[in-house]
């Protein structure tokens, strides 16, 4: 996804090299967290993210500020006749005899006015988990909206962050503050995505979560930023890596696929 991907480990200094992202696998439930200021790219980042998990399986994008960008091909989801968003993942309508339908994106467009704000984004996020056997990708952009601490984490966000595994859930979120939003987003992030961080609290918060020192942390931090508009890092946990990554190429869109 980029053109390159420079190691920094914490007992050696950064070398240039030329790298690539690494290959998600859809296979295994996964989460993405990614962190910065408005505009600094990590709604880029979960979009690129989001359409390659789409030519594999069914995924959801709750929008709450018109940034996600679910792509052409998305479907708005339907409420019920009570205004209630489903308790599940819906199933695709299929004409008999059709062909089984391919991977889906629905999109679901939250209302910050509405009297059911807080119950509906946690009915979208039941929508990931649920059926449990049915393997799917949430992307939960301005986490803050679903979670601004620890304390007011609703039921389905708290299950999709302890056991999401066990329900073949992957997710991503993205946000302007790690220190304003319940810890387990990042503490349970198997990458991270760090882009225009500017406030020390926060860079501290993500090099405690990733085992850094704050100090070096915070270092590598001006060395990517400084390089220009949309340089990042990356943390790999199940590496134990940090990367440098340059801005991310332009997004090649397709025309939409039949439904």
């Amino acid at each position: 996804m980029v053109s390159e991907r420079t190691p920094i480990r914490a007992d050696a200094p950064a070398q240039e090299a030329g790298w690539q992202l690494p290959t998600f696998d859809p296979m295994r439930p996964t989460l993405f967290s990614s962190w910065g200021r408005k505009g600094s790219g990590k709604s880029t980042f979960n979009r690129r993210i989001a359409r390659s998990w789409a030519t594999w399986f069914d995924e959801l994008v709750v929008d709450v500020n018109g940034d996600a960008d679910p792509g052409p091909a998305a479907i708005p989801v339907r409420r019920d006749a009570a205004g209630l968003l489903p308790g599940a993942f819906p199933e695709a309508e299929r004409l008999p005899g059709a062909p089984a339908p391919g991977p889906r994106t629905l999109v679901f467009r939250a209302d910050p006015g509405s009297a059911t704000y807080a119950d509906d984004l946690d009915r979208a996020v039941g929508m990931v988990l649920y059926p449990q056997t049915h393997r799917c990708l949430g992307w939960f952009g301005e986490i803050g909206e679903f979670t601004p601490n620890a304390q007011s984490t609703r039921p389905h966000m708290r299950r999709l962050l302890m056991q999401n595994r066990h329900y073949l859930a992957s997710a991503l979120f993205d946000g302007p503050r790690p220190m304003n939003v319940d810890p387990l987003i990042l503490g349970q992030s198997d990458y991270v995505a760090i882009f225009d961080l500017p406030n020390p609290a926060d860079r501290d918060r993500v090099a405690n979560t990733i085992g850094w020192k704050p100090t070096l942390f915070d270092k590598e931090c001006d060395e990517t930023f400084g390089r220009g508009e949309f340089w990042y890092l990356f943390y790999d946990a199940r590496e134990h890596t940090l990367y440098r990554c340059p801005p991310l190429p332009p997004l090649q869109e397709s025309a939409p696929a039949p439904r």
